[in-house]
């Protein structure tokens, strides 16, 4: 029986060591497999986890910076109020009786300063948040519980910097504007008939003029009104290796406000909130009749049109197309100076759009994700 059986094993012990080798290799390949299964779903769904978290983590800094943004945009509006004030001037007007014309045309350039301010900052405002707030985000993501990770001293002092643009960023870019409205304005007569084309012309040509400046132009030197410079960041409360960490981040928040993305996005946002005054103009001259606004005014129009304005009232009630409008431009001053005034009902001019705007909120993702991957 047993030397039968051996050679049935001698005529068959090829076929029994191809069999022995089959369901051994196919053992171990399904072992493999097995294994490799395993790797691959569990680093799936470390992927996955670490996509949520990223996630999570950027919707959460961009709700930040919304709120950031809403927050410091009254500040640099109160800048902007104090630093070109037409309340003065509007005081003096009602009650001078001599010398109502120099002060028409002193406060002609002080209001259309101060919405082209308004223009500006707010637009810088917002990309400069959307910089600093998403970059900071992207490397505490990075460097989470690493040796790297940021400090929240060295947070809040980075995050403090924008504090430069509020005290004394606006101020300067106020003095720069003033300088291209002036020689703008001093050209046009308070009594030339002005209609909405000739506004967006107007405000046109100050951007222009704004942004053809070499040196103090803001559209490429918007680092200089935002940030401090090194040299005069105090750091006497962080270490050495933070002190190099904060120069880090804040050399490549300049390289960022300096670029030509930047530049051009800022440039779209400045022309999209110019776009936003004339629709707001045009919403406060539907009121107006043509035949109460069309011709010239006299001397005496001239001294009682920001009564007339800002009163809200008008000779005739008949409305016109406000594209069809036209009043002198002392009686548009009135209603400029208005569009920059704010009420607890109506926040910062502008700013909901601005934080809206789908250009602004890829490019702060952009930097989210640029500098939040590991090195």
């Amino acid at each position: 029986m047993f030397s039968r059986f051996k050679d049935f094993v001698n005529r068959h012990k090829r076929k029994f060591v191809v069999t022995g080798v089959v369901i051994g290799g196919t053992w171990l390949a399904l072992r493999y497999a097995q294994r490799k299964l395993k790797e691959y779903t569990e680093n799936e769904a470390k992927e996955f986890i670490e996509r949520n978290r990223r996630q999570q983590h950027f919707k959460s800094t961009e709700r930040t910076c919304d709120r950031t943004i809403l927050s410091l945009s009254p500040a640099i509006h109160e800048a902007i109020m104090n630093s070109v004030n037409t309340e003065e001037l509007v005081a003096e007007l009602q009650t001078a009786t001599s010398g109502k014309y120099n002060i028409w045309e002193r406060l002609k350039i002080k209001a259309f300063t101060r919405v082209s301010a308004l223009v500006y900052a707010n637009s810088m405002l917002v990309l400069l948040l959307r910089i600093q707030l998403n970059l900071i985000g992207g490397f505490l993501v990075r460097d989470a519980n690493g040796d790297n990770a940021l400090s929240i001293e060295l947070q809040e002092l980075y995050l403090s910097l924008c504090h430069h643009f509020r005290d004394i960023g606006v101020v300067d870019l106020c003095s720069l504007i003033e300088r291209h409205v002036q020689p703008i304005m001093e050209n046009i007569s308070l009594k030339k008939p002005m209609s909405l084309r000739d506004t967006e012309e107007l405000l046109w040509s100050i951007q222009n003029s704004v942004e053809s400046n070499v040196y103090d132009n803001p559209i490429k030197a918007m680092a200089k009104y935002t940030l401090p410079p090194k040299e005069k960041i105090d750091v006497s409360g962080l270490q050495e290796h933070e002190i190099q960490q904060l120069h880090n981040i804040v050399s490549e928040t300049v390289d960022l406000l300096e670029s030509d993305e930047v530049a051009s996005l800022l440039r779209s946002c400045i022309s999209q909130s110019f776009a936003a005054v004339i629709d707001k103009l045009a919403d406060q001259l539907a009121p107006f009749s043509q035949s109460d606004t069309t011709p010239g005014p006299s001397n005496e129009q001239v001294e009682s049109a920001w009564a007339v304005v800002v009163m809200g009232c008008t000779e005739k009630n008949t409305f016109v197309h406000p594209n069809s409008v036209t009043m002198p431009l002392a009686k548009l001053i009135p209603i400029v100076n208005k569009l920059t005034e704010t009420s607890p009902v109506k926040k910062d001019l502008w700013m909901y759009q601005l934080i809206r705007n789908d250009l602004v909120k890829v490019f702060g993702a952009n930097v989210y994700e640029a500098f939040g991957q590991k090195e």
